[in-house]
C-alpha cells in the first residue's frame, strides 16, 4: 500500500519539552542570522530551486513563519519584516513571468500572500484593493487546484472576509466557489473529481496541493459563507469520493496520487502531505463526524498507515516530510480527542528534530523554507507542544 524505501523506521526518542522549544528557537535564529548577513537565503542541496520570493519555498514563507512564531511568543525575533516584504513584491513580479500559469493568482507562488501579509500588519485599504484585483484574475482562469488556481484564491478571499467582514470578499468567494463546483465531475460509481487543467494536462489529482482534497479545503474553511444545504451536499459528495477512491485493508488506507479511470487497481506508493493518506486526513479532518462511520474509520486508517510507514527520508518538512505527515496525527487528535494521536504526533516531532540536526551536520546549513524546509517544521513542533493542528497558511494565516 506504500513504498517503504521512501521511509525509515521510527526512532524511539523521548518527548522533551525543553529540547523541542530549543529546536524551534534554533531554527528561527539560523534563518534570521542568514537574512541579517546577506538579506537572502541560500539554496539547500536537497532542493532543485533557490529561495525566491514565494510563500511555498521562498522568502515570503520565511517571513510568514517568523512573524507567526513571534506573534505566538514561540520565538524571539527582531527583523524589519515590512522592508523585507516590499522587496518580495518586485521580485515576485519578475519571477511570475517564468512560472507555470503566469496569468493566475497563485496562492503559493504569486503576490497574494505578500499582499496579505502587508495588509494584516497595516490594514491599508489600498492593499486590500490590490488583493481583490489579484484574486479576481482567477474568475476567468481554468486551473482548479490550490497551488496555482482558484482554490488558493478562494482561501485568500475567505481570510480577507474574516479579517474585514466586508461583503465584497464573500461575494468573490461565492463566485469562485460556484465556478469550481460547476466543474466538479461525476465519475461513474466513484464519486466526484476535478480535472484541474494543470501543467498542460488534466490528470485527476486527489491530494491537498494539486487535487481534490485541496479544492475542498476552502469550501470547508469558508463553510459559513455557504448555505447549509449546499455545504451538506458538498460533505456528502466528499465522503462518497474519499471512501470509493481509497485502497484499504482491515487496518490501513491510502490513496493514489492521481486517479485514473482506466486503471482502478493502481497501487498507492506515496505517504506524504502532498500525495497520499497524510494529506487526505489533514485536509478533510474538519468534516463532521458521525455522518458516515465508514468515512470516520477510513480517516483513522489513513492515520494508522502514516504511523506504520514511519518518518520520510525526504526530510523533516511539511510538503513531503515527517512534519507534514505528523499533522495528520494532530488533526486526528483534534477530531477524536484520543491522546494516542497526540503521542504519535510528538514521536514524529522528536524524529523531525533528529532529522533537522542531522541535515545541518551533513550539509552545514539549514533548509530555510516554509513548506519544504525547517521553518515549517518549527511550526509543527509548536503545534505539538500545544496540541493544536493549525497547518501553516491553510488553517491559519
Amino acid at each position: 500500500m506504500y513504498d517503504p524505501s521512501r521511509h525509515y523506521p521510527l526512532k524511539n526518542i523521548k518527548w522533551e519539552l525543553e529540547l523541542v522549544q530549543q529546536a524551534i528557537q534554533d531554527i528561527a535564529d539560523d534563518a534570521i542570522n542568514q537574512i541579517n548577513q546577506s538579506r537572502k537565503l541560500p539554496r539547500h542541496p536537497m532542493d532543485n530551486y533557490g529561495v525566491c520570493s514565494d510563500l511555498y519555498m521562498g522568502m515570503t514563507g520565511v517571513i510568514w513563519a517568523l512573524t507567526y512564531l513571534e506573534l505566538a511568543q514561540a520565538i524571539d525575533a527582531a527583523l524589519d519584516f515590512a522592508t523585507l516584504l516590499e522587496g518580495q513584491l518586485s521580485s515576485n513580479e519578475k519571477e511570475q513571468k517564468t512560472m507555470p500559469h503566469p496569468d493566475n493568482a497563485s496562492y503559493l507562488f504569486g503576490n497574494l500572500p505578500i499582499l496579505m501579509l502587508q495588509f494584516k500588519s497595516s490594514r491599508d485599504s489600498r492593499i486590500a484593493d490590490k488583493i481583490f484585483q489579484s484574486i479576481e484574475k482567477n474568475n476567468g482562469q481554468p486551473v482548479r487546484e490550490l497551488m496555482w488556481g482558484i482554490a488558493g484564491s478562494m482561501l485568500s478571499a475567505n481570510f480577507l472576509h474574516k479579517w474585514t467582514l466586508e461583503d465584497r470578499w464573500k461575494q468573490l468567494f461565492l463566485l469562485q466557489a460556484e465556478k469550481m463546483l460547476n466543474d466538479w465531475e461525476r465519475i461513474d460509481d466513484i464519486g466526484y473529481l476535478w480535472s484541474p487543467d494543470l501543467y498542460g494536462d488534466k490528470r485527476k489529482y486527489l491530494g491537498p496541493v494539486h487535487g481534490f482534497a485541496g479544492n475542498i479545503i476552502p469550501l470547508i474553511e469558508g463553510k459559513d459563507l455557504l448555505d447549509d444545504r449546499r455545504y451538506n451536499d458538498i460533505c456528502s459528495k466528499v465522503i462518497e469520493t474519499i471512501c470509493n477512491t481509497a485502497t484499504c485493508n482491515e487496518r490501513h488506507a491510502n490513496w493514489v496520487a492521481v486517479f485514473e479511470e482506466s486503471d482502478r487497481t493502481k497501487t498507492p506508493e506515496l505517504v506524504q502531505h502532498c500525495h497520499g493518506a497524510p494529506g487526505i486526513v489533514t485536509a478533510l479532518s474538519k468534516l463532521p463526524r458521525g455522518i458516515d462511520t465508514r468515512f470516520d474509520e477510513i480517516l483513522e486508517k489513513g492515520g494508522e498507515l502514516t504511523w506504520h510507514a514511519g518518518p520520510l527520508k525526504k526530510g523533516a518538512n511539511l510538503c513531503h516530510g515527517t512534519a507534514g505527515n505528523g499533522y495528520a496525527f494532530l488533526k486526528l487528535y483534534r477530531r477524536t480527542e484520543n491522546d494516542l494521536w497526540l503521542e504519535r504526533a510528538r514521536a514524529f516531532a522528536m524524529n523531525a528534530i533528529d532529522q533537522y540536526r542531522l541535515s545541518k551536520e551533513i550539509y552545514h546549513q539549514g533548509r530555510y523554507t516554509l513548506w519544504t524546509g525547517d521553518l515549517g517544521t518549527a511550526i509543527y513542533l509548536w503545534d505539538c507542544i500545544n496540541g493544536e493542528a493549525n497547518f501553516p497558511t491553510i488553517d491559519v494565516f
